[in-house]
């Protein structure tokens, strides 16, 4: 039997486009005080799960979210291919304006969520679930058998968790990631045995 190991997942805290609504995808936005509060009262929340190492996607609000969480106890490694997806002419909008963009972009609803197709000059899902894939093969390659966190971003988590359920990249839509939501994996080699979904904040400390 392989060893046993984990990934854990979280959201970055939260951002002024966050609370506004607004598509950030690849525009660099630092966290807000709010999010940078709830992340240090995330830290103490996983202090005993004994990460060997912090993976974060390269911006800002994501690599504070991972410095804050890990307390100067372990280096962040930036990764890009665990960057958010780019939203196109979106990017910067608030949920309000997308009526007003021309042509309109087509949405389909999975879940009780909408989600946005053919963004001109956006990633499409299946080129973020390729990225996903590139991620997770990463991981493999580096760091099996390792106990990882990982901190990155709601849509490509949506996606990196999908791969890792074996849903495709429609299926994987309709899980929503909160801010400083933690998903943990559990896996034997490559095969995930057990999943586990938290809301940090407010919770109980976590023991592994």
């Amino acid at each position: 039997m392989a060893d046993r190991w984990y990934l854990a997942t979280i959201r970055h805290g939260e951002t002024d486009f966050n609370k506004q609504n607004r598509y950030a995808g690849t525009i660099d936005v630092p966290l807000n005080d709010a999010g940078r509060e709830d992340a240090r009262q995330a830290c103490g929340q996983i202090e005993g799960m004994n990460f060997e190492l912090c993976l974060s996607s390269p911006f800002k609000r994501a690599v504070e979210t991972a410095q804050v969480l890990t307390a100067g106890k372990l280096d962040v490694i930036p990764c890009d291919h665990a960057r958010e997806r780019h939203f196109g002419v979106l990017q910067g909008r608030t949920i309000a304006d997308v009526e007003s963009v021309r042509p309109p972009i087509h949405f389909i609803k999975v879940g009780s969520d909408y989600h946005s197709v053919d963004i001109p000059e956006g990633e499409t899902f299946p080129a973020l679930r390729n990225r996903a894939v590139r991620f997770h093969r990463h991981l493999l390659d580096n760091y099996l058998g390792r106990r990882v966190l990982i901190v990155s971003h709601g849509v490509f988590l949506q996606q990196f968790h999908g791969l890792l359920r074996g849903q495709d990249w429609i299926e994987a839509l309709g899980f929503h990631v909160g801010n400083l939501e933690l998903t943990i994996f559990q896996l034997e080699g490559e095969m995930v045995v057990s999943e586990e979904r938290r809301h940090l904040t407010g919770r109980e400390r976590i023991d592994f």
